[in-house]
């Protein structure tokens, strides 16, 4: 997920490329994505407290393991990515690759090797499988394993082939799911142990929000997307159309899925303080739909969504947490 269209001489210090051996490892992990998936961990482990199914204890080792577990898949989905734009082009055709847009810039800098970021790739998605496996071992039933499996095949097959859902319109869809509902239901799960449909409905806030960011990341790389054969929806729908109904629509859909969710009592009422953010909102909204043909003008619009997504994930999560006791 990439995006920050600052060119390379207006950069602030704080974009250049590290050379200290860690800050270059979470630069080339994407360090600042990671709460897209710790957020909806936390959502799905505090829903008990709304949900209050029956027999279920909350766990602070399990919550703690499933974190780790699920930032580790991530890393390694990130490194994975990483490696796959870089070998089919995506990256370096990419004119502002940097903190947040177009790749880690580090591979065609020279600063890691390509065979780096695979092999990290690799052990980093080998050390979240192994706590995947502890904690379905611990939790009865395989929801863990299921939901963890089709997660990690999400979002490595993201660009690595021969499924490459980036690049044929389907990565926004598996981001949706492996970032925003598989994490919630499994995190649920790890706690209550039992699946509820209702746990799924509240997921989709989240999911979304995970869309959007992505959404205006892709509208920054627009066009080295193109120019490598990279359809995903932005692509396939074109500047315009992406960055003003589409834009616009998973805003509504974010919002209006909130909105059910309580309504159907998958999350508190007191959820809808989330409405509170209409200024990110409104910000990522506004950039996309005057800026959508300039993706160097979109760099304020891709924080802003990273923002509304680490704010809509603590208010729903600590929305739940306010009903012990009162139910």
């Amino acid at each position: 997920m990439n995006s920050d269209a600052i060119p390379r001489e207006q950069r602030s210090t704080s974009d250049a490329i590290p050379s200290n051996r860690l800050l270059l490892f979470m630069r080339a992990a994407r360090a600042p994505f990671l709460t897209v998936s710790v957020m909806p961990v936390l959502i799905g482990a505090t829903l008990p407290f709304w949900l209050r199914p029956d027999g279920w204890t909350f766990s602070v080792a399990r919550l703690i393991e499933m974190i780790v577990a699920v930032v580790l898949l991530h890393m390694g989905a990130n490194l994975g990515n990483g490696y796959y734009d870089h070998v089919s082009g995506a990256d370096p055709a990419n004119p502002n690759p940097g903190v947040l847009s177009g790749g880690s810039g580090l591979i065609t800098s020279g600063a890691l090797t390509a065979g780096f970021f695979l092999k990290s790739s690799i052990v980093c998605l080998g050390l979240g499988a192994a706590l995947g496996l502890h904690l379905n071992f611990i939790v009865p039933g395989n929801l863990v394993l299921v939901v963890g499996l089709i997660g990690v095949a999400l979002a490595h097959f993201y660009t690595a082939p021969p499924v490459k859902l980036a690049y044929r319109g389907l990565g926004e869809i598996a981001v949706g799911l492996a970032f925003g509902v598989l994490p919630v239901v499994g995190a649920y799960y790890v706690q209550a142990g039992t699946f509820s449909w209702l746990v799924v409905r509240a997921s989709l806030p989240i999911a979304f929000a995970t869309i959007l960011i992505l959404w205006v990341n892709q509208m920054v790389d627009f066009k080295p997307d193109r120019d490598t054969g990279k359809r995903n929806l932005v692509v396939v729908m074109g500047p315009r159309a992406a960055g003003r109904g589409m834009v616009l629509a998973l805003a509504l859909l974010m919002f209006g899925s909130l909105f059910a969710a309580v309504f159907t009592a998958a999350l508190i009422p007191l959820t809808l303080v989330a409405v509170l953010a209409f200024g990110l909102v409104r910000t990522v909204v506004a950039d996309c739909w005057s800026h959508y043909g300039r993706p160097k003008m979109l760099a304020e619009a891709a924080s802003s969504a990273i923002r509304l997504h680490l704010t809509l994930g603590i208010i729903i999560a600590g929305s739940a947490l306010v009903a012990i006791g009162s139910r």
